[in-house]
């Protein structure tokens, strides 16, 4: 029997979409989002803003929109992200608190780097998944005697993730990196990415862009350089867009990647409509080839760089 996983990019509980979260009795994936998503054997997202009461911190959505985090059937939620530190340690703790309380599975995130560089274990028909986090952002990294996200230990790396690979049957990693807006992927990201996939990751997934990117093949691995958002609490056409990335274990070892790509909706998601779905793909297509040419992705940043500056 085949595994289907979907993997979704940021959930960020806003000003637009907090009452549905609060409640947790609305749904908030549309145009049959709901069903293809619940329909999946196990489901992973990011959250993209801590969850606390805290007066002092606007950067924190309420605790209560653990409801709705909940309501979207989450199998493991990654806290690995640039803004879960926002709101400092009590932030973190006040987000994995409303987290427990409603029975979601959390990683790569913590009291301390022990506790953020966990990697998340999950078994369905047979097959041991883990799923691994990482974050280039040093503002938002653990320490030994700080909260917050997994950071990016480049020393370290290879033998971590050779290390989780051991101890299960797929290794799905999530890398939250890359420039904000940009739908290719950094030099040092794609070097970092390949050698994620090189030491046994069979899927490598980076969400820090918040923007729809491109994908390539690496070591037999699927590389995804942006996966835009899940449900970005946004009003711009343009910060509501993403993919669901589908990733089947099928019988035999025959693994297989898709993308569905998804619209903002009601402060929710939707699955996009032919028209939209079919210029999405093109264009991340039409990327994906250009990334795969040697020496594209650093002369295209260096383009990119000279004109910031």
């Amino acid at each position: 029997m085949s595994l289907e996983i979907f993997i979704g990019a940021g959930v960020t509980p806003t000003a637009l979409n907090a009452e549905a979260f609060s409640t947790g009795t609305q749904s908030l994936l549309f145009n049959g989002l709901n069903a293809v998503w619940k329909a999946a054997d196990a489901r992973i997202f990011s959250l993209e803003t801590p969850l606390s009461n805290a007066s002092y911190c606007e950067a924190c959505a309420p605790a209560a929109c653990a409801s709705g985090i909940a309501a979207l059937s989450p199998t493991g939620v990654s806290l690995c992200t640039e803004r879960i530190a926002d709101c400092g340690a009590d932030g973190i703790h006040a987000t994995r608190t409303a987290l427990k309380a409603k029975q979601v599975a959390f990683f790569g995130a913590g009291e301390d780097i022990d506790a953020a560089d966990q990697p998340f274990f999950f078994v369905r028909h047979g097959v041991h998944v883990g799923i691994y986090a990482v974050c280039e952002s040093e503002s938002a990294s653990a320490t030994e005697h700080k909260a917050g996200a997994n950071p990016l230990d480049l020393v370290n790396l290879s033998d971590r993730i050779r290390e989780i690979k051991s101890n299960c049957d797929r290794l799905i990693v999530l890398y939250h990196g890359g420039k904000e807006g940009y739908p290719y992927p950094t030099p040092m990201e794609q070097k970092v990415c390949r050698k994620i996939a090189e030491c046994g990751a069979n899927l490598v997934l980076s969400q820090g862009s918040h923007t729809i990117g491109c994908s390539e093949r690496w070591n037999n691995t699927t590389i995804v350089y942006g996966q835009g958002s899940l449900i970005s609490g946004k009003t711009e056409e343009d910060a509501q867009s993403g993919l669901l990335v589908p990733y089947t274990i099928g019988d035999y070892g025959a693994d297989t990647v898709g993308f569905v790509p998804i619209v903002g909706a009601g402060g929710g998601a939707a699955i996009a409509d032919e028209a939209m779905s079919a210029s999405l793909l093109e264009e991340f297509q039409k990327r994906s080839l250009r990334v795969r040419v040697e020496g594209f992705v650093p002369a295209r940043y260096d383009t990119l760089s000279s004109t910031a500056s």
